[in-house]
């Protein structure tokens, strides 16, 4: 199986190796939870893009999403296995504000709202340049979870207070139906430039592992923006089928068009597959279904031509194969 990469996806692959790539904004509710539990975190916001969503070494969760309306920066924090009736939260606030740091921090406040202990204060100025960042931890237990939360915003002003506090009591926590886990440690995004790395240097095999974790990630806590979450699903079929592992390509085709039916090059690559196997009418079902919805490739992605392409050699020695192509481009060649 020969498939291309193609100019369009490899030039988003640089750009997230070499840098962030945005997002779409999120929903309006983010939910946080640890693999077995039954209960997620939610945040009832709209406007917040995740930017980090992982599973740490020891199971820890670690969540992170900024608000760029507001630039409010959010992270979550949760760690299973805690003695919930020791005096870790309160202690750790004050370790926080009155422990060694770089930062000289002022306006240092304590309260309780509901369930959570909180602790406030700010940074007016680093290395000289004034930033007035102004910080919230919160921290409370679930079970034998610990719950930590840190909300920030640099050049804070006093009328923006409010919107910590409505940022905080959109916070609680809901019923949820613990999926097929444990979920593979790392974020997907971090695992998503590894195998972009390996992709891009035609290391194919090498770059089945982390797209396939990063995948497996995206699969239970999505955070990749839906064109570099097809260009996972697209590029790890490609690998497997590069590799000869057209079974695990297929089932990888099929989860993108299951997830994402109108994203042609899903089809344009089970045609490949069913083209190798000389499966005429699968080739030709889903280079019809390519073609149909070409109008939604990813900005300046360009569908292949089947003519040109290694995957329809065998197929296009026949009229009707030739055909059949010239009726999807609307001209004989």
């Amino acid at each position: 199986m020969r498939l291309r990469i193609s100019t369009a996806i490899a030039g988003a692959l640089l750009f997230l190796v070499g840098g962030v790539v945005a997002q779409d904004t999120a929903g309006n509710k983010l939910s946080v939870w640890l693999p077995g539990k039954t209960w997620a975190l939610e945040l009832d916001h709209p406007g917040f893009i995740i930017t980090r969503n992982e599973i740490q070494p020891g199971g820890r969760r670690y969540f992170m999403a900024n608000h760029p309306a507001t630039n409010v920066v959010l992270s979550v924090f949760l760690e299973g296995g805690k003695d919930p009736t020791a005096p870790e939260c309160k202690h750790g606030l004050e370790q926080r504000a009155h422990g060694a740091s770089p930062f000289n921090r002022k306006r240092i406040g304590f309260r309780e709202a509901g369930p959570l202990q909180i602790m406030e204060y700010s940074v007016l100025e680093v290395e000289g340049r004034p930033i007035n960042q102004r910080n919230l931890f919160a921290c409370m237990f679930k079970e034998d979870v610990y719950v930590d939360i840190h909300l920030s915003k640099v050049f804070f002003k006093t009328a923006d207070q409010p919107l910590f506090d409505v940022i905080l009591q959109g916070i609680h926590f809901v019923e949820r139906q613990p999926g097929a886990e444990p979920i593979p440690e790392g974020n997907s995004r971090d695992l998503f430039r590894e195998g972009g790395r390996y992709f891009i240097a035609r290391q194919f095999s090498q770059s089945i592992e982390p797209y396939s974790k990063a995948l497996a990630i995206e699969k239970i806590t999505p955070t990749l923006e839906k064109n570099l979450w097809r260009v996972l699903v697209d590029n790890l079929g490609m690998a497997y089928g590069m590799t000869l592992d057209f079974d695990r390509a297929k089932a990888t085709f099929d989860y993108g068009v299951e997830k994402d039916p109108t994203y042609p090059m899903f089809y344009y690559n089970l045609a490949c597959l069913a083209a190798e196997k000389s499966d005429v009418q699968g080739a030709k079902t889903n280079l019809r279904l390519s073609f149909q919805y070409r109008g939604n490739m990813i900005p300046s992605e360009t569908l292949p031509d089947p003519y040109t392409d290694d995957s329809f050699q065998i197929l296009l020695k026949t009229k009707e194969f030739r055909q059949f192509v010239d009726s999807l481009f609307g001209t004989a060649r």
